[in-house]
Protein backbone atom coordinates (compact mmCIF):
# COMPACT_ATOMS: atom_id res chain seq x y z
CA UNK A 1 0.00 0.00 0.00
CA UNK A 2 1.30 3.42 -0.93
CA UNK A 3 1.13 5.93 1.99
CA UNK A 4 -1.82 8.28 1.60
CA UNK A 5 -3.92 5.91 -0.49
CA UNK A 6 -7.33 5.08 0.96
CA UNK A 7 -8.04 2.00 -1.16
CA UNK A 8 -6.32 -1.32 -0.50
CA UNK A 9 -6.07 -3.94 -3.22
CA UNK A 10 -5.03 -7.58 -3.24
CA UNK A 11 -4.14 -7.93 -6.87
CA UNK A 12 -7.10 -6.42 -8.74
CA UNK A 13 -9.57 -7.01 -5.88
CA UNK A 14 -10.57 -4.01 -3.72
CA UNK A 15 -10.42 -4.88 0.00
CA UNK A 16 -13.16 -3.13 1.97
CA UNK A 17 -12.00 -1.54 5.20
CA UNK A 18 -13.89 -0.06 8.11
CA UNK A 19 -17.21 -0.99 9.63
CA UNK A 20 -19.27 -3.47 7.59
CA UNK A 21 -22.64 -2.24 6.34
CA UNK A 22 -25.47 -2.74 8.83
CA UNK A 23 -28.50 -4.88 8.01
CA UNK A 24 -30.61 -2.35 9.93
CA UNK A 25 -28.98 0.96 9.02
CA UNK A 26 -30.49 4.14 10.41
CA UNK A 27 -31.91 6.73 8.02
CA UNK A 28 -30.75 10.32 7.85
CA UNK A 29 -33.69 12.71 8.29
CA UNK A 30 -34.27 16.36 8.99
CA UNK A 31 -36.49 16.90 12.01
CA UNK A 32 -37.68 20.11 13.65
CA UNK A 33 -37.71 19.95 17.45
CA UNK A 34 -38.62 22.60 19.98
CA UNK A 35 -35.64 24.30 21.61
CA UNK A 36 -36.73 22.91 25.00
CA UNK A 37 -36.63 19.32 23.74
CA UNK A 38 -33.27 19.79 22.06
CA UNK A 39 -31.74 21.54 25.10
CA UNK A 40 -33.02 18.78 27.39
CA UNK A 41 -31.40 15.96 25.41
CA UNK A 42 -28.17 17.84 24.64
CA UNK A 43 -27.75 18.77 28.33
CA UNK A 44 -27.10 15.11 29.14
CA UNK A 45 -24.06 15.13 26.85
CA UNK A 46 -22.97 13.10 23.85
CA UNK A 47 -25.41 10.52 22.54
CA UNK A 48 -28.40 12.88 22.56
CA UNK A 49 -29.59 11.70 19.13
CA UNK A 50 -29.48 8.08 20.28
CA UNK A 51 -31.46 8.99 23.41
CA UNK A 52 -34.13 10.72 21.30
CA UNK A 53 -34.32 7.58 19.14
CA UNK A 54 -34.70 5.39 22.25
CA UNK A 55 -37.53 7.55 23.63
CA UNK A 56 -39.34 7.42 20.28
CA UNK A 57 -38.89 3.63 20.03
CA UNK A 58 -40.18 3.15 23.59
CA UNK A 59 -43.25 5.27 22.83
CA UNK A 60 -43.89 3.43 19.57
CA UNK A 61 -43.62 0.01 21.22
CA UNK A 62 -45.86 1.03 24.13
CA UNK A 63 -48.57 2.22 21.72
CA UNK A 64 -48.22 -0.96 19.67
CA UNK A 65 -48.53 -3.13 22.82
CA UNK A 66 -51.59 -1.13 23.97
CA UNK A 67 -53.33 -1.66 20.63
CA UNK A 68 -53.39 -5.43 21.04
Amino acid sequence: MVPGEADVYEGAKLIRRGRPPSDNAKKLVSLRLSPEVLDHFKAAGPGWQTRINEVLLKSMRAKRAGAR
